[in-house]
């Protein structure tokens, strides 16, 4: 069993003009506003003031999909059965949860907007959950052209992991998908257990390329040839399926038992 994936709206060598540290991704949703301001600003300003951050942070994210589209090194290295050579060096660029000897190693290239990735989140789980000590997830960011929430969420999900907290703020985007933007990613933070909430938030302000995982999880998925979210590899090998028996039926293939 299958279903759809998030198409990558990005073509190959597309280059955005707004450097990323012009802007910030703070919290998207809303935030109080002055009072005497709001009385003066008339709803033609509103507006303009809207579509120019919406558009401010878009440009931003193009920018960082087109120069790493653009690299001469992004070119596709897969084997034309999907599966690549020396694999295991992919998983270091990525994010860990599970044994470090796993036997069986499911890599995902996901972005945290799309409605199909949060779809795999509890299908693999269930693998962790069956096999805690044959399985491990790698997870690598590939955030999606056209997304506005792509990368702001991607830079929560790197702030959590700098306080250790990557596996349930991973979850809890995934899980609460439809509050992106309009939920403050501080409430997030709480909910998924960061203990220093101040530092969370000061990291949040930092531009997205201070965190390098996102930008090499975009990269090497472009050199994967991933055209867009979800897509899977197990041991190296592209991966179709989508349902637990499934991944069930390759951990057996594997040896591995429950």
């Amino acid at each position: 069993m299958g279903w759809s994936m998030c198409g990558d709206t990005l073509s190959s060598g597309e280059v955005g003009t707004m450097p990323v540290k012009a802007v910030q991704h703070r919290n998207l949703g809303p935030e109080p506003e002055d009072h005497e301001m709001s009385k003066s600003r008339t709803a033609l300003e509103t507006t303009a003031t809207v579509l120019l951050t919406a558009a401010a942070v878009a440009v931003a994210s193009v920018y960082v999909y087109g120069q790493i589209a653009g690299r001469p090194g992004a070119r596709p290295q897969v084997a034309e059965d999907g599966e690549i050579e020396n694999w295991g060096e992919d998983t270091a660029l990525g994010i860990r949860i599970g044994p470090a000897n796993a036997r069986m190693v499911v890599t995902e290239f996901m972005d945290f907007t799309c409605p199909f990735c949060a779809m795999v989140v509890p299908v693999v789980d269930s693998l962790l959950s069956r096999y805690p000590s044959e399985v491990a997830l790698v997870f690598q960011h590939f955030p999606l052209g056209g997304r506005p929430l792509s990368i702001p969420s991607a830079v929560a999900a790197e702030c959590a992991e700098r306080q250790d907290r990557f596996e349930p703020m991973y979850r809890l985007l995934f899980a609460e998908q439809d509050s992106l933007g309009s939920k403050d990613w501080a409430v997030f933070a709480e909910e998924a257990g960061i203990p220093d909430l101040a530092a969370f938030e000061e990291c949040m302000k930092l531009p997205a390329d201070s965190f390098a995982r996102i930008d090499a999880g975009r990269e090497l998925g472009l050199r994967r040839n991933v055209r867009g979210t979800p897509t899977l590899y197990v041991n190296g090998r592209r991966f179709g399926g989508r349902s637990f028996e499934e991944f069930r039926e390759v951990a057996e293939q594997l040896g591995i038992e429950s």
